[in-house]
């Protein structure tokens, strides 16, 4: 569980599901405030991928020697 908590994909999934549920219990709210939520998640995500990126990158250049 201690493994599940300190992942970044885990609390990405988290967070776009609370967005979802607050989107879908509260239609009438501002969709300026969704789309400046959808940006930032949009580069958080893309932060993350681009560190996982790198870190497969550094392990197949470890294992090719």
């Amino acid at each position: 569980m201690d493994i599940l908590l300190r992942d970044a994909k885990f609390w990405i999934a988290i967070v776009l599901l609370l967005k979802v549920v607050l989107f879908y219990a509260i239609p009438a709210f501002p969709e300026e405030i969704w789309v400046a939520v959808d940006a930032l998640l949009a580069v958080v995500i893309g932060a993350f991928a681009g560190v996982a990126t790198r870190q497969m990158v550094v392990a197949r250049r470890i294992r090719n020697g």
